[in-house]
């Protein structure tokens, strides 16, 4: 979402670049997904995702959270685990809405959240976003001016590819944990 720079005036820092690391979501992308399956998921199903979805400031559990009504549902014990998602208590049982490694699912090739009740098949809630204007001319210039740019995303393998294709970026990395970002861009320092 930025850049690091250590000393210099403004322009001579910026001269001093020479790689960008970007995020995925809410930085080369708008950041406003919108669930597209809502309609596949029975009432129960998107009451428990929006119960546990308001624990959580991530933009997936956001959008649940404004797409999905509110009803009179009793999770309890909610806690959220950061890189991965969001867990509680619903009539006894252990429900978590997070990563589909998480909650016991295999990731698809589009970007979702998977709720996982306990004694039940995960299931998805799949999501859109749109890629923000000016990314990829943002890119483009980047990459002309020799610098070397990488994506690096929390997202799954098939939406991030997408991205990094349709943006120009050969360099992109899926399914980064929050602590693996940090220690990547250490890495590059």
């Amino acid at each position: 979402n930025g850049l690091l720079i250590k000393s210099g005036t403004a322009l001579e820092r910026l001269a001093q670049v020479d790689t960008v690391v970007f995020d995925k979501t809410g930085t080369l992308t708008m950041g406003v997904p919108e669930p597209v399956n809502l309609d596949a998921r029975d009432t129960m199903e998107q009451a428990i995702a929006r119960a546990l979805a308001q624990g959580s400031a991530h933009p997936l559990a956001q959008a649940l959270v404004a797409a999905i009504p509110a009803q009179a549902i009793d999770v309890t014990d909610i806690r959220e685990v950061p890189g991965h998602g969001i867990e509680g208590r619903w009539q006894g049982l252990r429900v978590r809405l997070g990563r589909a490694a998480w909650v016991g699912a295999e990731a698809g090739k589009t970007t979702a959240t998977w709720l996982a009740v306990e004694g039940r098949a995960p299931v998805a809630f799949a999501f859109a976003d749109r890629v923000r204007p000016g990314a990829e001319a943002l890119v483009k210039s980047l990459i002309a001016q020799g610098i070397s740019v990488h994506l690096v995303s929390g997202d799954v393998p098939g939406a991030v590819s997408d991205l990094a294709g349709r943006l120009g970026i050969d360099d992109w990395r899926a399914e980064v944990l929050p602590e693996e970002k940090a220690s990547f861009v250490k890495a590059l320092r």
